[in-house]
């Protein structure tokens, strides 16, 4: 018997459906009850397009993940055990989906976004250095802008791009206009953005008692801009991280 705080809370999961298993998994297993609607969705490049930028990978010095759906996208096209550049990604997550294909990463900041990671990065990159960054179409351009202002030569290779999915809307507004919702989950400023779209002049009076939970600064900004009020955001920008906040949001007295 769990004594989550968690525990009989229904929360929207809003990952595409490809990701979302494993995070419903977790939640379930904290005693809550995930609900499955996907606010984006994830489209590849032509795997030409990726074949042929991996031919080319023996031009560049470091190559560049911000996204585990970044790795997952570009490394079936790879064919090991061949000779890479070094490899640098955001976070525990990237490198996770990096250690699946069997490469372990040469460098992982400590603070999971794009602007520590251009921070330990730059130093370590020499004058004229070529860097391939692999990234999906929304990336922030921190991260190559700081590596051009410290010498190296970026190309950047957008191997994905997120679009809406808004084929839940009826369902989602069903679930928020009947109360049925105790929380809802960003985990991208993408999904920050398509809900936003989805609930339009709404979105207030629906999401009102409705606790949003993004997972880090960078997702909680694109929400705020929205017009999105944020309750929760962890320390840790990973699914445990938002699960642990979570918890501790719905301990507190009266929630």
């Amino acid at each position: 018997m769990t004594h989550s705080a968690l525990a009989g809370k229904t929360v929207l999961v809003t990952r595409g459906k490809e990701q979302a298993a494993s995070f419903s998994a977790k939640l379930r297993a904290v005693g809550a009850v995930p609900v499955e609607i996907p606010l984006i969705a994830i489209r590849p490049a032509a795997p030409e397009e990726i074949a042929s930028m991996v031919e080319r990978l023996g031009e560049y010095r470091w190559l560049v993940f911000t996204s585990a759906n970044a790795v997952r996208f570009f490394f079936p096209h790879v064919s090991l055990p061949r000779p890479l550049p070094n490899v640098a990604v955001v976070g525990r997550k990237t490198a996770a989906a990096l250690v699946e294909y069997g490469v372990s990463p040469a460098l992982v900041p400590d603070d999971f976004t794009a602007e520590r990671l251009a921070a330990m990065l730059a130093p370590r990159v020499k004058q004229g250095e070529r860097v391939l960054f692999v990234k999906g179409d929304l990336a922030s351009p921190t991260l190559p802008e700081a590596l051009r202002k410290a010498g190296a030569a970026v190309d950047e290779f957008t191997v994905y791009q997120t679009v809406p999915d808004l084929s839940g809307r009826e369902p989602l507004l069903a679930l928020l206009r009947e109360r049925k919702l105790d929380a809802i989950t960003l985990m991208s400023p993408s999904a920050a953005h398509s809900l936003a779209r989805l609930l339009g002049e709404e979105a207030s009076a629906l999401l009102s008692g409705v606790a949003v939970a993004c997972i880090g600064p960078v997702t909680k900004k694109a929400a705020e801009r929205e017009g999105i009020t944020v309750h929760i955001c962890p320390a840790d920008y990973t699914t445990d991280g938002i699960i642990k906040a979570m918890e501790q949001y719905f301990s507190m007295e009266g929630r």
